[in-house]
Formats: structure tokens, C-alpha cells, sequence
């Protein structure tokens, strides 16, 4: 039975979505109901940045005997001190770990998936109401065209979720809904079933 891995932040790992616990368990539910039996291991954390997923990544997956992993990141390497400016990964630095993450991923499969970072609502995450960071759209596309371009190197698929939320969609600026989360889960099951 296929076995799929994510990894990423706490937009992956399904932070207030009440209804159903973000799109991953989404996800593992629509398998669950279905005829196909599909594990889906949800490795996300809060807070994850393309560092820590580095850090862990490859032993979580390989464990688990991964035929898919897919990775969430990017949102958080992109935020940025409210005084200094300063992103918490530099882009030259997110795309040397996207890179790392991509030659480690290849030796547990050839079936790899990055996603980028939703949009958000600039009102309400500059900064954010719970730390002094700074999520701007600019940036989060900035990362994301990044992580495009490094899975266009490796020729790998890049599920690009940025703009597809709208106002309605958000908790609080930044973490998807209940709603938010459904669109991101209808993205991510159209390319599922091209890979």
C-alpha cells in the first residue's frame, strides 16, 4: 500500500482547521473512506522552516518506507524580524536547503512534491499578533518562485497554492480555515493523481 509523507509548517500540519485538522488529515481521510489504502503520515511542524525539515526529514521518511513525500515550505523561511528586517532563511540560503532536502529525498523515491506558501492578508501579519515576525506577500512569492525554479532544475513537481485564498479563507491573516484548508486539498489532489 502506497505510503505518502508531508512535511512542513503549521499550514501542513492543520493548524485551525476545526472541521477536519488541515488538508493533510483531509487527505488521509479521503483515502481512509476510499477503496485505494493509502497511509498518509502527517510530519509536519509549527513554526517549520526548510531548516528544521532538513534536519529530521530523512529519517522520518525513511522509517515510514515513504513512496511519496511531500514537502510545505517557504512561508516561515520567508518571514522576517519586524525591526531588523532580517528573514528567518536568507534566499540564498532557502535554495541551497531545498537543494540538500531534494538530494536526500531522491535517495527514499523518485516521487517528491513541493508546495509553496499560501498567500495571506498583509492587515493582520505585519506582524503577526502572536511574535514580532512579518509575513508580506511579496516575499512568501519571492520564495515560492524559488522553490519553482529549484524543482524546474530537478524537473519535479511544485503544486503553487499562492493566491488561491481569499479574504474569507483566514484565521488570522496567515492560518487557513476550514474553507482555506479544502482548496489547498483540492490542489494537492489533482497533481496526486498525475504522479
Amino acid at each position: 500500500m502506497p505510503v505518502i509523507c508531508v512535511f512542513g509548517d503549521s499550514t501542513a500540519w492543520g493548524a485551525w482547521d476545526l472541521d477536519q485538522g488541515g488538508w493533510v488529515n483531509r487527505l488521509w481521510l479521503n483515502y481512509a473512506n476510499g477503496e485505494e489504502e493509502t497511509y498518509v503520515y502527517n510530519l509536519s511542524v509549527s513554526g517549520g522552516t526548510t531548516e528544521t525539515i532538513l534536519e529530521r526529514f530523512e529519517s522520518e521518511a525513511k522509517v515510514r518506507e515513504a513512496d511519496v513525500i511531500i514537502f510545505q515550505s517557504g512561508g516561515n523561511d520567508s518571514a522576517y524580524d519586524h525591526e531588523s528586517k532580517d528573514p528567518l532563511v536568507a534566499s540564498g540560503q532557502f535554495a541551497d536547503n531545498l537543494e540538500k532536502i531534494i538530494s536526500k529525498a531522491q535517495s527514499l523515491t523518485n516521487k517528491i512534491i513541493f508546495m509553496g506558501f499560501t498567500n495571506c492578508l498583509e492587515s493582520q501579519t505585519k506582524p503577526v499578533s502572536w511574535c514580532n515576525l512579518c509575513y508580506d506577500n511579496q516575499r512568501i512569492k519571492e520564495y515560492n518562485d524559488i522553490m519553482k525554479a529549484v524543482c524546474l532544475k530537478y524537473n519535479l513537481l511544485f503544486i503553487d497554492v499562492f493566491g488561491i485564498l481569499d479574504d474569507a479563507d483566514f484565521v488570522d491573516g496567515l492560518h487557513p480555515n476550514a474553507s482555506g484548508h479544502k482548496k489547498i486539498l483540492e490542489m494537492v489532489q489533482k497533481h496526486l493523481m498525475i504522479i
